[in-house]
């Protein structure tokens, strides 16, 4: 055991040099993510600096501010789930949880990709499985609610942004309109029926009996029955907390508005007016809802293609891809290395932290 008296006996240049290849790795990893994303997507980086130099900073700064907002309005939805149910992560917790779930979102084709990974430092904080499930699915049906709910005040407000739209565009936000309504009907399904991810498990459980894993399969179904026991109890915790239901999705309203805003901010600070502004806004929340649940990572290439069909409605082919070019990526590419800092940091404490446990 070594002495903790804070003697230089504490020291090691071991865990000094571990500490350093971390922090490459950590440097390494991150210049290679936004190198990556801007390789794979329709824009330039050097553009984007090109557009951001000549843009006006009063409102690109709200822009940045608007893409903070975007990631801290999810994570601490999720720290107000997990409060009630009895946890008490701290506003970074929460804030590492989201960068995790916009990283992992982005990199991967589904709109719930970064799910997992979010989980899974929950999980390093001590919240149990059934819990995380139930923070998760309540969060995703209000974050989805909430671009609904933008969709739908868009359309009654703008329609006319709408009918401008090439056929191809009409599709995508229509289709992403009709996948977001059936995922919330799903996940109301799952907090109102729990017994439906007891037949899911159960049914796993009679594959692994019949292919004569015995043993897998009644493991399983102890451990289903005890995390649907606790999955219970949590949705019981939540039901009589309607207050605490509406704070989540206002909360993940402000998260979409936000978003949204980037673009918004962006078109004045490239000399934009503010009557325009409005239906900036409009297009941008039609591009929310065409590209979520297009199965390519991060929308990339989607999203581009719809922006710069709603915006060449308002203005030229050069002033529509400048504001692509500032608006795509302040909110997702910026957003994106921001997020894959914030993980790397919360892997790194994760692991710096169990090396020290396991040394005393």
């Amino acid at each position: 055991m070594k002495p903790m008296d804070g003697s230089f006996s504490d020291f090691s240049w071991q865990n000094v040099i571990k500490k350093v290849l971390w922090a490459l790795l950590a440097l390494v990893l991150s210049v290679l993510t936004v190198y990556t994303v801007f390789r794979k997507g329709d824009l330039s980086f050097l553009e984007l600096l090109i557009n951001l130099r000549r843009a006006s900073p009063c409102w690109l700064l709200p822009a940045f501010l608007g893409m903070f907002c975007f990631i801290s309005f999810e994570g601490t939805a999720i720290v107000q789930i997990l409060r009630t149910l009895g946890f008490s992560p701290s506003p970074g917790k929460g804030f590492l949880y989201a960068s995790a779930d916009i990283y992992f979102s982005s990199i991967t084709p589904s709109a719930s990709g970064g799910q997992p990974a979010s989980a899974y430092f929950m999980h390093k904080d001590g919240v149990p499985g059934f819990a995380v499930t139930v923070a998760l699915i309540l969060n995703l049906t209000m974050y989805t609610l909430a671009i609904i709910t933008i969709g739908l005040l868009s359309l009654l407000c703008f329609p006319q942004v709408f009918l401008q739209f090439n056929i191809a565009c009409k599709l995508m936000i229509v289709f992403g309109i009709c996948a977001m309504t059936a995922l919330v009907l799903i996940f109301l399904m799952l907090l109102k029926n729990q017994h439906i991810l007891m037949r899911l498990g159960n049914a796993c459980a009679v594959v692994l009996y019949t292919l004569h894993f015995r043993r897998s399969a009644a493991k399983l179904r102890n451990k289903l029955t005890a995390a649907v026991a606790g999955y219970n109890e949590c949705v019981s915790i939540l039901k009589g907390k309607k207050f605490l239901l509406f704070r989540i999705y206002a909360l993940n309203l402000l998260q979409r508005g936000a978003q949204i805003l980037v673009t918004v901010f962006s078109f004045l600070a490239l000399g934009g007016n503010l009557r325009d502004s409005l239906h900036i806004f409009a297009v941008q929340t039609y591009v929310m809802l065409g590209s979520n649940f297009i199965p390519v990572p991060g929308a990339i290439g989607i999203s581009e293609y719809i922006m710069f069909s709603g915006y060449t409605m308002f203005m030229d082919a050069d002033a529509a891809y400048n504001l692509a070019a500032v608006s795509r990526g302040i909110s997702f590419y910026v957003c994106v290395a921001i997020s894959f800092f914030a993980v790397v940091a919360g892997y790194i404490v994760i692991h710096l932290k169990k090396h020290k446990g396991g040394s005393l």
